[in-house]
């Protein structure tokens, strides 16, 4: 990413960034910004209309009635997910002509509260709803529901969804990052440090999560293949974190790990708080000195210890969650609004490695998604 890339005081992206990343078919909305819902006359078999797909009422028209959309976040507890909030937030700013709203809930990482957000939001009114699901389907079975019954427009956004019958893909689109390549930059970045020590064998350690099933498997694979094929004679230690998947159950397992392990060289794992919980057991045992560590995703006390200068930390592989919520929200309106056909997936920018060389060249302080 060029300098003027490097995100602003509130992390705002460039309209025509986000741009280059959708199809050139999908223009933004006409001057008037009022677009009639495309399937607003749909009729049965019979001749009797149904409800448009948006989920709203009959003749509803994009832009000059008032549209509300919906967001189902993963959870609020983490900041990241405010920065995919922020980022649906910032389109409708840009795009005052689609006369939108929005109504954001929290499914604070539980599957039943994720399924009465969705609920919830369709009794509202939302025509649309861009969903971070809390898993890789349990939530599918609703999705189908709703659609089927009201019409409702879905994007699914981070979290890819595995249907087990190819039918029951009722989303428009999924737009998340390659977790593959997420795990490939911080296994870069292990690369790197590891170069410096001239050993043939070292010991790395990365954490997954179980629950999130292919995607952590990516990240990790992702990390793996970069530092096998740099150094062949590596041990890569995967252990699984099945507790919450928190600071507290990363702490506890790194605990456990340090017990067995003489050596580990490099730790890094699904997520911040995974990598942060092993640090904090690490100093707990006195052996921060011994490891380096890399995070992924965007926490602002990783960001925080390498512009302190903390020797621990090698590195944070920025996953955007503005960008995220922006290319989701965009992608919603032009399917809904507009009635473009997307493709199966939206690919979002490369992952970006932070680390003590460059992070002078982020604003990070200020990106208001770290809170």
């Amino acid at each position: 990413m060029s300098n003027n890339r490097k995100w602003s005081k509130k992390m705002r992206i460039k309209t025509g960034a986000v741009a280059a990343l959708l199809s050139a078919a999908m223009m933004l909305v006409g001057c008037s910004g009022a677009t009639e819902d495309p399937l607003a006359a749909e009729t049965t078999g019979g001749g009797e209309a149904t409800q448009n797909e948006g989920g709203g009422d009959e003749g509803h028209v994009f832009g000059e009635d008032e549209t509300l959309i919906g967001g189902s976040i993963f959870t609020l507890q983490y900041a990241w997910f405010l920065g995919a909030q922020e980022g649906m937030e910032q389109w409708g700013e840009e795009h005052p002509e689609a006369n939108v709203k929005f109504q954001f809930e929290d499914s604070q990482q539980d599957i039943q509260t994720n399924i009465e957000n969705l609920e919830n939001l369709v009794s509202a009114g939302a025509k649309g709803i861009v969903v971070f699901p809390t898993d890789a389907k349990a939530i599918i079975p609703t999705m189908v529901d709703l659609h089927s019954r009201t019409g409702t427009q879905f994007v699914v956004g981070d979290y890819p969804q595995q249907p087990d019958d190819p039918a029951d893909a009722v989303w428009n689109t999924f737009v998340g990052h390659d977790m593959t390549a997420l795990g490939e930059a911080a296994g870069q970045v292990a690369v790197d440090y590891l170069d410096t020590l001239g050993k043939d064998d070292p010991t790395l350690l990365f954490i997954t999560v179980p629950t999130s099933g292919q995607v952590s498997a990516d990240r990790f694979n992702g990390f793996s293949d970069v530092v096998t094929a740099a150094y062949p004679n590596a041990t890569i230690l995967e252990e699984g974190d099945s507790g919450a998947a928190d600071r507290n159950s990363a702490q506890s397992l790194m605990e456990n790990v340090l017990q067995r392990e003489a050596t580990i060289d490099v730790v890094a794992g699904h997520n911040d708080a995974e990598v942060i919980g092993a640090y904090n057991a690490a100093v707990g045992a006195g052996r921060d000195g011994e490891m380096k560590f890399i995070g992924i995703a965007g926490d602002k006390e990783v960001l925080q210890y390498i512009q302190d200068g903390n020797e621990s930390w090698i590195g944070e592989v920025l996953q955007d969650p503005v960008v995220l919520g922006y290319t989701a929200m965009d992608a919603l309106w032009k399917s809904m609004a507009e009635g473009e056909e997307l493709p199966e997936t939206y690919d979002l920018p490369a992952p970006e490695a932070i680390t003590p060389d460059n992070i002078g060249e982020y604003d990070w302080q200020n990106w208001t998604w770290l809170g």
